[in-house]
């Protein structure tokens, strides 16, 4: 083989090698907080030291992953952990949701799941006449009305995860 192949093979090899190796800070996505109140951590343990809230769809740039959580750098320049199921790929909207965000981490649902949905959020006028035609118990009626109005604390529905071994609890240290 000619030394001027074998330079030219060696070059590219070290070219492409050297790519490899470059930093992916500038292929880094860019992640944004489904929801309100989404905890940076020190580690990628849901009960490690709080290092930053997210708000709502505030950006950060994901830096690493481990298991069901990313390594991010906030726009205060703060790194830290975050439960990678609380970040989406597109900037969600401050629409109002559905009050069981909280649970599934969006604030809409898809019509697959309005059937579920609709029975979540009380009797209307077009349903109050169905259950009356229907014959439903006012008890019924009035334990859907008492399920819509059931409202959660952030540090209560923390705390039911926790106990439950749900969402960024289940299963330990992530």
């Amino acid at each position: 083989m000619p030394y001027h192949f074998k330079s030219m093979t060696i070059a590219i090899g070290l070219l492409t090698f050297a790519l490899c190796l470059l930093p992916m800070a500038g292929w880094a996505a860019t992640l944004y907080a489904k929801q309100e109140k989404v905890k940076v951590t020190a580690k990628p343990s849901p009960t490690s030291a709080l290092i930053a809230t997210l708000k709502l769809g505030e950006a950060v740039t994901v830096l690493a992953e481990k298991g069901r959580s990313v390594k991010v750098k906030t726009a205060k320049k703060k790194v830290g952990w975050v439960f990678k199921f609380r970040l989406a790929s597109k900037k969600p909207s401050a629409r109002s949701g559905s009050r069981l965000s909280g649970l599934t981490g969006r604030r809409t649902i898809a019509a697959r799941e309005s059937r579920a949905g609709g029975s979540i959020r009380g009797l209307k006028e077009s349903t109050q006449a169905y259950a009356k035609q229907k014959q439903i118990k006012p008890e019924y009626q009035k334990a859907v009305d008492k399920m819509e109005a059931f409202v959660l604390s952030p540090e209560e529905l923390t705390a039911f995860k926790r106990n439950g071994q749900l969402g960024e609890f289940a299963g330990g240290i992530q």
